[in-house]
């Protein structure tokens, strides 16, 4: 078994379109919405990903899941990738988590596994945080 070495790579992003459809599910309190949301990276992630969000929020909190396509360059290596992730507020407080998509690696980025981290900084800037191992190049 060969040990890979965890490399932690970090980018801003912004969100270049944003175009949610709201639904209805009869007996919820709830604002519930799909959103077809675009991201620009730029940094050590470089590219843009198209992501399908499912959203759902209330006076108190809200919360979504979804799949991102990823498509650019990663600490040198380009291809394309999909993230699963997940976010919930309540209030002032945050949590957002998610992983590669195990297989879901192509070109350089082949083989690629991990773990998505997704902020927003006080001043409104987006950021990734990408947890990631490589295969080890033969």
């Amino acid at each position: 078994m060969t040990d890979l070495t965890e490399e932690v790579i970090v980018a801003d992003f912004d969100v270049s379109e944003w175009e949610p459809t709201p639904y209805q599910v009869e007996g919820t309190n709830s604002e519930l919405s799909t959103v077809r949301a675009v991201k620009i990276f730029e940094g050590d992630i470089t590219g843009t990903s198209v992501a399908d969000l499912i959203m759902a929020g209330n006076s108190v909190g809200a919360g979504y899941v979804g799949s991102e396509v990823f498509a650019g360059t990663i600490a040198g290596r380009s291809g394309t990738m999909v993230i699963q992730h997940w976010g919930l507020a309540e209030g002032t407080a945050t949590a957002s988590s998610g992983h590669i998509i195990p297989g879901s690696g192509t070109d350089d980025l082949a083989g690629i596994s991990g773990k998505a981290i997704y902020t927003q900084e006080e001043d409104g800037q987006h950021r990734l945080e990408l947890r990631v191992t490589f295969p080890v190049q033969g």
